[in-house]
């Protein structure tokens, strides 16, 4: 009774402090239009939600699918029915950085081990303080590393499938890993089904499933995506995974090469906004909805100049304009942060179900394509390749890009994640008088006037963010689920401290253009279903086909250096692989158990 009542005291302590907090930060800083408490941050629209309101009678017919996070929050003491004695847990996540495009949040922001004193450390020491309390488990946190380069993305599917086979005091009882991992891991029957078994009702050898998946807490666009089954979710993703929302893809502008531009008005006559040109007009610019494919294009003729004083083909060491590495996170921002759906997904009323297809031709894809290889023949534009990188004394493409972008030889500096930006090279950046980076969306390929903004940029959630996942070998499943419950249902806080303020004023530099394109990010973000599936397809159909994996769309058209321009002959020779092993992946799903 007495750990009951301090228990409840720190409730009401933290309710304290998250009031005075959230009071202080609006009266230190301006009010950036977020009004967005409800901790679905993956997308303002659901979608994979079904439009029920057709006009005709469905008594008779299955109601749509159910999707996590779209209830209230539960703020009932649920914890108090906790029947189970004090219990340990292991919690193993990994620390890889994917190439060092994305550092590790998961021992700052969800194990709590910072050495820090920000507001966002408290905060994070605060919940994980109470989790601990309130669902009465002790959480051991567990790292695995890529030193040896062994563990990176999707390099751990195997190595948890066996963890989890074994069944040993070694074993955790949960997981938190690259969202393609952990479902790769999830159909080969590894993670609990957190779907199946209803909150509060004791099933089989479980006990207690404490999970209430309505809660706005679990990021429901996000979820819905990483599963095949309405009635099966192995992989977990929710406000407490805050890695997912470092994951966006962004474009970042160096500044000072921007307005160095700007200010000779090269090739930028039709840019004048008042008279005046600066970064903060070419935010206006974006806002409009006019990034599109065509603008970056006569921005990077303005910003070429060849370093050796002779034009020809565009070099790492000249003064570019847009550039991508050549790697598949970036060519996986060009492809799936667009408008066009690659695996089409339909919930059929009268079934109940979902149903998935590659379509027989998908002009959309091939239309983007083609303008993508039309941007990559324009002055200014080029992909970096590991021989560019190694000429400015880097090892990888997207090391390369982040170097000539941090000592002003690039204008944007390709697609990257948000979280990046917390590496040393960016941040020193707003040292001194440099003017520092801007943040935009990945842009349009297409822009229609009647459409615009409407036809808004898309801010996919990349597949390298960590999400979660409780082993099917845990004796614990009841407080695991008690313990990533509590997570997800009160770290909207934390999540909304991060990225309004920790970044946006922070980590972004507090350029004023920033604080809405960091907002318009956050708000139209989309599924990342195609992206996921055309990895577990590629990886999973490897053996019986070995260019499976090179097959993944974004891979072929990286592979092509962006200049793919055949890719209407080369969809129409793989589509049919492609929709066998679509219908192979749900058969496998269909097989796995409750």
């Amino acid at each position: 009774m007495k750990k009951r009542i301090i228990c409840l005291l720190l409730v009401l302590l933290m309710c304290f402090s998250t009031f005075a907090l959230t009071a202080c930060n609006k009266d230190e800083t301006p009010d950036n239009g977020n009004t967005d408490d409800t901790g679905n941050t993956d997308g303002t629209d659901n979608t994979d939600k079904p439009n029920e309101d057709d006009g005709e009678d469905d008594t008779t017919k299955p109601s749509g699918p159910p999707i996590p996070g779209q209830g209230e929050h539960d703020d009932t003491a649920w914890w108090e029915e906790i029947t189970y004695d004090d219990t340990e847990l292991l919690f193993q996540m990994t620390l890889c950085d994917n190439n060092q495009e994305l550092p590790s949040g998961c021992e700052r922001y969800l194990a709590g081990a910072s050495a820090n004193n920000e507001d966002i450390d408290k905060l994070v020491d605060e919940r994980n303080d109470l989790a601990e309390s309130l669902t009465f488990v002790t959480v051991n946190y567990s790292y695995v590393d890529n030193v040896s380069k062994t563990y990176g993305f999707t390099q751990n599917i195997e190595r948890i499938y066996n963890e989890v086979s074994n069944k040993n005091q070694t074993t955790p009882d949960m997981y938190c890993n690259f969202m393609t991992d952990m479902l790769c891991t999830s159909l080969l029957g590894s993670f609990a089904n957190v779907r199946s078994r209803v909150r509060g009702s004791e099933q089989d050898q479980y006990g207690v499933n404490y999970f209430n998946l309505d809660d706005p807490g679990y990021m429901s666009d996000l979820m819905s995506s990483l599963t095949l089954s309405t009635d099966k979710i192995y992989v977990i993703a929710s406000d407490y995974f805050l890695d997912l929302i470092r994951a966006f893809f962004v474009v970042p502008v160096n500044v000072i090469r921007y307005n160095e531009i700007a200010a000779k008005d090269q090739n930028l006559e039709d840019y004048t906004m008042d008279g005046v040109k600066d970064i903060n007009d070419f935010f206006e610019e974006v806002k409009q909805g006019k990034w599109t494919y065509a603008r970056v294009a006569e921005y990077a003729a303005a910003a070429y100049k060849p370093g050796d004083g002779n034009t020809g083909d565009e070099a790492i060491n000249d003064q570019l304009g847009f550039v991508l590495a050549h790697n598949g996170l970036p060519a996986a921002g060009m492809v799936y942060t667009s408008s066009v759906v690659v695996i089409h997904k339909e919930w059929q009323k009268d079934e109940g179900k979902f149903k998935y297809w590659f379509p027989d031709e998908n002009p959309d894809l091939v239309d983007l394509a083609d303008a993508l290889s039309a941007l990559f023949k324009k002055t200014g534009v080029k992909c970096v390749t590991e021989a560019d990188a190694s000429t400015v004394g880097e090892i990888t493409p997207l090391l390369g890009v982040r170097k000539q972008f941090t000592t002003n030889k690039i204008l944007f500096g390709g697609v990257i994640l948000v979280g990046s930006l917390e590496y040393p090279e960016y941040q020193k950046m707003k040292e001194g008088n440099s003017g520092g980076f801007g943040v935009v969306p990945v842009p349009v390929y297409v822009y229609d006037e009647e459409k615009a903004p409407e036809e808004q940029y898309l801010t996919q959630i990349h597949v390298v963010g960590r999400a979660g996942g409780i082993a099917v070998s845990t004796r614990k499943f009841a407080q695991c689920t008690a313990f990533l419950h509590y997570q997800s249902a009160h770290s909207t806080e934390i999540l909304n401290q991060y990225y309004d303020y920790n970044l946006t004023y922070d980590t972004a530099g507090g350029l004023d253009g920033n604080i809405e394109m960091l907002e318009y990010i956050r708000d139209n973000v989309r599924t990342s279903f195609d992206k996921l599936f055309e990895d577990a397809i590629g990886f999973f159909y490897k053996t019986v086909n070995e260019n499976s994996e090179k097959n993944r769309w974004h891979a072929l058209i990286n592979d092509s250096y962006y200049e793919m321009d055949n890719m209407a002959d080369v969809y129409k020779s793989l589509i049919g692989n492609k929709k066998q092993s679509l219908v192979d992946l749900i058969g496998k799903y269909n097989e796995l158990p409750d």
